[in-house]
């Protein structure tokens, strides 16, 4: 019977004299040092993603919101979550910008989704990309503000957001009317232009949303328009009451 201090019996081999004064198993020594090493990147991906997420101005009533928390109720739901995933994957595995249209009356989950989205980018390790999150009304005003302020630029802000490789926009129509469309018009069609993918959520109808943008505008975002998902449910917000 093979001595307890030379022999591993969990890999049934013969342990080595380590320094001479040690039994080891190699094997046991790859396996830990593969675990430490897997541990390790575990807590790396955990603080950038923390990092990432709180460089992507994500409100924060929507900071834990992902797409695995997303409520359920029945394969209606099931699919948009599914649909939402497959985009994501889309660009990921393919290099290409797509947009993504999501819309629906107030408290159904539009901004759920499209946040879980993002963070869903980070499981896939979509970590060399920028992704941020705006309201399309907060959008204009950071372009406005430029425009009474000698320290502001209005070209840096419309840069910031057109040069971000995903961007939400977020309850797109509400209150952005006049210039203010004007403005959101012009940052979805130079990110056109960039190959940059946006997602666009509004409580407007689809159709609604198209004729909210420009005819230049809209033929480019349609041209790599992935999806149009459409959430029709029950306020979540009444629920509660």
């Amino acid at each position: 019977m093979p001595n307890e201090l030379d022999y591993c019996e969990k890999h049934e081999c013969n342990k080595e004299l380590f320094f001479k004064c040690k039994w080891i198993c190699n094997t046991c020594i790859s396996e830990s040092l593969k675990n430490a090493s897997k541990q390790h990147e575990e807590i790396f991906l955990k603080n950038l993603l923390s990092r990432k997420i709180s460089n992507a101005h994500i409100p924060l009533d929507l900071k834990n919101k992902d797409l695995n928390n997303f409520l359920i109720n029945d394969e209606e739901d099931e699919k948009i979550v599914d649909l939402a995933k497959r985009y994501m994957e889309q660009i990921v595995e393919k290099k290409t910008h797509l947009n993504l249209m999501i819309t629906g009356p107030t408290g159904v989950g539009k901004s759920h989704i499209a946040v879980g989205i993002l963070k869903y980018c980070y499981e896939l390790k979509y970590f060399r990309n920028s992704v941020s999150y705006s309201t399309s009304f907060g959008l204009a005003n950071k372009v406005i503000a430029t425009w009474s302020n000698p320290d502001l630029n209005e070209e840096d802000v419309l840069k910031e957001y057109t040069e971000i490789d995903l961007l939400i926009i977020d309850d797109l129509g509400y209150g952005d009317i006049g210039k203010k469309a004007e403005i959101i018009n012009k940052i979805i069609y130079r990110r056109h232009e960039n190959q940059k993918s946006t997602i666009i959520t509004s409580n407007l109808k689809a159709n609604q949303v198209l004729e909210y943008m420009d005819s230049r505008t809209c033929s480019r975002f349609l041209s790599h328009l992935y999806s149009d998902i459409q959430i029709d449910t029950e306020d979540f917000r009444l629920k509660r009451m």
